[in-house]
């Protein structure tokens, strides 16, 4: 699951943002799985209470909440994506400020340790 951006030497603040971007895209995406699985319910109950009355019509409700359904599990599986997408990167983050608080650690080590002489 790697992107061309992997590829990119970026800085933190680009970074954050990413992780922004994603977050945000999954909980629309998370939002729109919901409204989008309610509207299959409404439409399935649809057809139920049709059926007796217009088959034909049924039918096309049950078609249309397959449709709706494939829909949203593909919206599901995309917000996931993202999610993690976004996980993956905010650990770069996280490790890069490890590294930099270990880097001024090692300064101000040296620093105190000529200071004391």
């Amino acid at each position: 699951m790697f992107s061309e951006k992997d590829l990119v030497a970026r800085s933190t603040e680009d970074m954050a943002q990413e992780v922004e971007e994603l977050l945000k895209d999954s909980k629309r995406l998370r939002e729109e799985y919901e409204a989008s699985t309610k509207k299959e319910a409404e439409m399935r109950r649809e057809s139920v209470d049709t059926r007796p009355s217009d088959a034909e019509r049924a039918e096309s409700f049950w078609q249309e909440a397959e449709k709706l359904r494939e829909e949203a599990k593909e919206m599901m599986q995309l917000s996931m994506e993202k999610k993690l997408r976004a996980a993956e990167v905010q650990h770069r983050i996280d490790i890069h400020d490890q590294i930099e608080s270990l880097d001024n650690s090692d300064e101000i080590w040296s620093k105190a340790v000529k200071a004391s002489r």
